[in-house]
């Protein structure tokens, strides 16, 4: 290959390198910017300790997010029950006894358990802000020494 030639199909690889670089910018200062929306309150994590000061200064509603089943088998005292499935109708129906000035408290089984994080975004996107997750759960309080309540 002469070097004419080289020159040429160098020239080429550098000019669809800039034609490609020109384009990814102009698609990119292009895309329309997502409006900013109301901000949504954060979850916050709590631990044991803060979990039995605010269970014992009576300040916040307890969620249980498992099953009614699992719910009536035993909760923590006074909790109210919003299973992580609920939906639509039957959500609005779970959470009207909630009040939405006071602290919720959502907790399921313990670490393994996921279903305390989707009560509460849930809780959120119904207009609930005073959000904590207790992320040991029943475990946790079990192990605090602290009893359940059943059905």
């Amino acid at each position: 290959m002469k070097v004419g030639k080289k020159l040429a199909f160098v020239f080429k690889i550098l000019l669809v390198c800039a034609v490609s670089a020109g384009l990814a910018w102009s698609f990119n200062s292009l895309r329309p910017v997502p409006p900013i929306t109301m901000q949504q309150s954060e979850i916050v994590e709590i631990d044991g300790v803060e979990t039995l000061k605010i269970f014992d200064s009576n300040e916040a509603v307890f969620v249980d997010a498992r099953s009614d089943t699992d719910f009536a088998m035993g909760h923590i005292p006074g909790a109210v029950n919003v299973p992580s499935w609920a939906i639509g109708i039957e959500l609005d129906g779970l959470i009207t006894s909630i009040p939405k000035d006071k602290m919720i408290v959502v907790y399921c089984d313990g670490l393994s358990c996921g279903k305390s994080n989707i009560v509460a975004r849930k809780l959120r996107d119904k207009g609930f802000s005073d959000l904590a997750v207790y992320p040991d759960g029943l475990d946790g309080w079990l192990s605090l020494g602290r009893d359940l309540e059943g059905n």
